[in-house]
């Protein structure tokens, strides 16, 4: 049996400039620390062997950025971070978190496979043309200035979730479908975040609301797979079922969806 102490799990510090290209194959927990900087090349496969140390059944191989992160792929090189088990499944990794960093760029990368695909709290981050998929968490983030447009957000428990505490996001131009719920804003979200020109649809609940958030949410703007804003509330969970919930308004829906270009070669998933 593994130590249930995540203490005891073997570290990896990154303290200057590394490159990572060709295959990565890691068991353990990365850490980018503050003045180092992770850069991967296009091209690059890095693969998450399933390691429960503290035996919670979620993978607790990851990448914790706290300098900078650099992760520029291509459409026909994409940077590819996935399970490297042969029956991969949700939460055979834990996450890349950009936490308390200098900043980090993705662009055209594919994220599968994780409990959070991506987790961006108190950083700057920029996020375009990439793929979240098979995750529990898609994209999640917290006190974060980031910008998130062109990806693919899809086949996962929670498209985005998201806390906004004071600092708004822009999320705008994706594709979030597919998912069991497409929005979760857990807490502290006061509107700020902006959601627009998004194609959410076919997402089991189309938006959610923490117990802890006090305020209703507008998403304006937004392409909902033919559904009317009333139908759109209608299968969110909004906080309207208990004392006090404001619910959430999703007018104007946009009549068609958005053109949201599949990132990668080969035809998008279904």
């Amino acid at each position: 049996m593994p130590p249930t102490d995540l203490h005891a799990m073997p570290t990896e510090s990154i303290t200057g400039r590394t490159e990572w290209s060709g295959e990565v194959v890691l068991d353990r927990i990365v850490v980018v620390r503050s003045g180092g900087e992770l850069v991967i090349a296009p091209g690059t496969r890095v693969r998450f062997r399933r390691v429960d140390w503290d035996g919670d059944g979620i993978g607790d191989a990851e990448i914790t950025v706290e300098g900078r992160l650099t992760a520029r792929g291509t459409a026909e090189r994409p940077i590819d971070l996935a399970s490297a088990e042969p029956e991969p499944r949700p939460g055979d990794w834990k996450y890349l978190m950009v936490n308390f960093a200098s900043g980090a760029e993705l662009e055209f990368v594919r994220v599968r496979y994780a409990f959070s695909g991506i987790q961006v709290h108190y950083s700057p981050a920029t996020i375009r043309r990439c793929e979240f998929a098979d995750n529990v968490d898609g994209v999640r983030f917290s006190t974060a200035d980031l910008t998130l447009e062109g990806s693919w957000i899809h086949h996962n428990t929670h498209g985005i979730r998201f806390e906004e505490r004071g600092h708004p996001a822009r999320v705008e131009g994706n594709e979030i479908s597919d998912n069991e719920v497409g929005i979760f804003a857990v807490t502290r979200c006061g509107g700020g975040t902006v959601f627009r020109s998004n194609n959410l649809r076919a997402n089991r609940v189309p938006v959610k609301l923490g117990w802890e958030q006090e305020r209703g949410l507008r998403f304006p703007g937004n392409y909902w797979g033919g559904l009317s804003a009333d139908q759109v509330v209608e299968a969110s969970l909004d906080g309207r079922e208990r004392r006090g919930g404001r619910g959430v308004d999703v007018r104007p829906v946009l009549p068609g969806p958005v053109p949201v270009p599949w990132p990668f070669p080969g035809r998008p998933p279904e």
